[in-house]
């Protein structure tokens, strides 16, 4: 996430300001480019190869509702963003959210324009957010009609998550490598030799498993 220009934080000083969003959503045959002016947008000039030279449709601001961008330690939170006061949704736009093939692990951006209490743009289109897109679901309300929520999560922490693996899967990445069961084996005591259940009796062998064992994990 950049920081707003100086033109722009000085503008958020103000008393009144209307931001706008702007959001690029990578979804396949059909990329999404929106932003809550409340009118379509056609960008130049930003230095941004995801903005310049593209329209950005406009969406009501008011049924639009973006979280904020909270930074931990190992990466961002993930960010939200929902669109609300859907009546109703085609059936091409729900096949294309059925299938998560479409959006999943794709790319989702967000920028973020000040404007002051005028309408008028104080310094640069700052960006806001960039990360993959990993929730998209449909929620239905009676009175606020049926409401898109999605989930960007970022980079950092989508490749910081635990794999839940351990030295234990050695043997589904090296077929034929039974270090990991050796390792228990002789750490129980049960067993001499990680291929058949008899007792711990050849010591000078279970150590040089350990020995192998040992050399493959590290």
């Amino acid at each position: 996430m950049s920081r707003p220009d100086a033109i722009a934080s000085a503008a958020i000083d103000a008393q009144s300001i209307r931001p706008v969003f702007f959001c690029f959503l990578d979804i396949v045959g059909d990329p999404l480019r929106a932003c809550t002016a409340g009118r379509s947008l056609a960008l130049s000039g930003t230095g941004d190869a995801d903005l310049d030279g593209f329209t950005y449709d406009g969406i009501d601001p008011t049924v639009v509702d973006i979280g904020p961008v909270r930074a931990k330690e190992g990466g961002s939170d993930a960010v939200t963003a929902k669109l609300s006061g859907l009546l109703t949704l085609d059936s091409e736009l729900l096949a294309l959210i059925g299938d998560p093939a479409n959006w999943q692990g794709r790319t989702g951006r967000l920028w973020r324009m000040i404007r002051d209490d005028s309408g008028v743009q104080r310094g640069a289109i700052q960006h806001y957010y960039t990360g993959w897109m990993t929730g998209l679901t449909i929620v239905g309300d009676p009175e606020q009609g049926q409401t898109l929520n999605l989930t960007i999560e970022s980079y950092l922490a989508a490749y910081s998550q635990a794999s839940n693996r351990t030295y234990l899967d050695q043997e589904t990445f090296d077929p034929g490598d039974l270090s990991a069961r050796a390792s228990i084996a002789i750490a129980n005591g049960t067993s001499g030799n990680p291929l058949v259940s008899n007792t711990a009796g050849a010591a000078d062998w279970s150590r040089a498993a350990l020995a192998k064992a040992i050399q493959r994990i590290f």
